[in-house]
This record gives C-alpha cells, sequence and structure tokens, in this order.
C-alpha cells in the first residue's frame, strides 16, 4: 500500500505545478516587521488555496488510469480489482460521490488526452503505467512487472570461511 501511495504521489507531482511551491528557495529575510494589530481575526469558513495530498494521489491516480484508457493497455483482474478498491478509497476521503468522481475522472482524462501520452512499449507513459500495475501484481500475489532491464545478471555468493 505504501508503494502505491508512493507511486501515485509522483504522478501527481508531475501533474501538480503547485507542489514546486514546496521546494522554493524562501525569499531573503527583510527587516523585522512592525508588531501586527493585537486584534487577529480567524474565519473558519475561508477557503484554503492549496489541495490536500489525497486529492494530489487521486489526480495521478486518475492520470494513470487515463492513460490505461487512451492507450489501450490490458490489465489483468486482480490488478483491475486492487486499482478499483485503491481509487474508490482515495475519491472517500476527498468527499467525491460516484457522480463528482465520475466528473473528475473525465476532466484529468481529457487533460491527458492534451498531452498526447506515448502509448509505444518502454515509452515513459507506459513505463509510468506499468511501474504502478506492477505494484498492485505484486500486491495480487502475481509476478511484478519490470518497468527496466537488469543491469547485468546476478552473480552468486561465495561463502567465506
Amino acid at each position: 500500500m505504501n508503494r502505491t501511495i508512493a507511486v501515485l504521489a509522483v504522478l501527481a507531482l508531475g501533474l501538480n505545478s503547485a507542489m514546486a511551491q514546496d521546494v522554493a528557495p524562501a525569499a531573503p529575510a527583510a527587516a523585522p516587521a512592525a508588531p501586527a494589530a493585537t486584534d487577529i481575526v480567524v474565519d473558519p469558513a475561508a477557503a484554503i488555496p492549496t489541495a490536500p495530498k489525497q486529492a494530489n494521489l487521486l489526480t495521478g491516480f486518475y492520470a494513470t488510469l487515463a492513460v490505461i484508457d487512451i492507450c489501450a493497455i490490458p490489465v489483468a483482474d486482480d490488478v483491475k480489482a486492487g486499482m478499483a478498491g485503491d481509487q474508490k478509497r482515495l475519491e472517500a476521503s476527498v468527499g467525491l460521490d460516484e457522480a463528482s468522481a465520475a466528473k473528475a475522472y473525465a476532466e484529468v482524462k481529457t487533460d491527458v488526452e492534451k498531452t498526447t501520452p506515448d502509448c509505444a512499449e518502454g515509452s515513459a507513459d507506459r513505463a509510468s503505467v506499468d511501474a504502478v500495475t506492477g505494484i498492485y501484481a505484486a500486491a495480487a500475489g502475481g509476478a511484478p512487472v519490470a518497468t527496466e532491464a537488469p543491469l547485468a545478471a546476478p552473480v552468486p555468493a561465495t561463502p567465506t570461511r
């Protein structure tokens, strides 16, 4: 599950430029500001301009599903089942009902279609999908999907005495 979240987080980072603000260098320190007024007003109904992390994960998850749909990538039934379960959990965590989730997915899929994903075997888009589906395949007990070729054949260890 942690691997799934990590891969989805990586996908979400590529889709959300707002995350760049987290790593932007801070502005140089200015002279100390004058003390603020003593009356502080807190508006609990004020909108917070940042999206929750779960929303970013869901966006990345939707982008992966969109590439699968657009490229007609075959996915095993047990992988689909695992992905569907996580999709429902992510949607519930951000408060989406079925209709809102369908609308959100359609919007993300439209955005992904505009980027014209590369559906060729070995492309970066396919590698991202293979990485995600590989995690679900491993979790389902299937053999993980290799996302890149190994560097060299493993060398058997020789015991030392």
